[in-house]
């Protein structure tokens, strides 16, 4: 359950050195995820979601998620989730839809993680291209003329591309409003590197589902509920972890 203690840190942490180029409204949630292995059917695991006592129900329409990971040269980012580190970030470009060809509304993802809490905030940037030409440089350069805050485009100077992957996502709500969940399945990593690409390669791909249920600070308790009424267990997961360990063979 939510402490007072806990929210005394979130609030420490915003106004921290580490996260100073954050300077903006914030909204700390929870987010407790599932990994589901393969022998739970997608219809499984929906009816379980369906038949939760929060009542939820499917909202939005099903959606391909792809993102662009970006990481620095000595992957300070991946280690940082690997060692557990409690103050983390995480920055990525997502967009929806066909994952190459022209990217019409990407927008810059800057993921903070305090704890069991985290906040993500949003940055439109101009349209791309995603082919085989794509390198870090072009991307650079998008960042450079998308109007980004000074402190979020230094911030992105020193990081590069580590990992694309995609994924098809559902959408759920309770009844009260107040619990949303995402089932994401169909997997997919794709190689990506900072100078040269070949997109042509099959992809690799993940077997498991990913379930998130998501909710505000003040809603921990009810949270515990829900939880114990899935079939499957709460786990820790990061799909930048996960593909990075898939497709790269990381140095010890």
């Amino acid at each position: 359950m939510i402490t007072e203690g806990i929210i005394g840190q979130v609030k420490d942490l915003t106004r921290s050195n580490k996260f100073h180029f954050l300077d903006r409204e914030h909204n700390f949630r929870y987010e407790r995820k599932f990994t589901v292995p393969d022998e739970f059917s997608l219809n499984t695991i929906e009816q379980s979601i369906k038949r939760n006592k929060a009542l939820f129900r499917k909202v939005f329409h099903l959606r391909q998620v792809n993102n662009i990971y970006f990481d620095t040269a000595a992957y300070n980012d991946y280690l940082d989730n690997v060692l557990g580190v409690s103050d983390r970030k995480k920055i990525r470009i997502r967009w929806y839809g066909d994952t190459f060809g022209e990217i019409k509304k990407p927008v810059l993802e800057i993921k903070i993680k305090k704890g069991y809490v985290g906040d993500k905030w949003s940055y439109k940037l101009k349209p791309f291209v995603l082919d085989n030409n794509f390198n870090n440089d072009m991307i650079q350069n998008i960042f450079n003329s998308s109007k980004l805050p000074l402190p979020i485009l230094e911030s992105v100077k020193m990081v590069s591309p580590t990992l694309l992957n995609s994924y098809l996502r559902k959408y759920f709500l309770s009844a009260n409003n107040k619990f949303r969940i995402t089932l994401d399945d169909k997997l997919l990593y794709y190689k990506i590197d900072k100078r040269l690409n070949n997109f042509n390669f099959i992809p690799t791909k993940d077997a498991n589902k990913i379930v998130e249920l998501k909710y505000g600070l003040s809603d921990d308790k009810m949270a515990n509920t829900i939880s114990t009424q899935f079939p499957f267990r709460l786990n820790k997961n990061s799909k930048y972890i996960n593909g990075i360990n898939t497709i790269k063979q990381f140095p010890k």
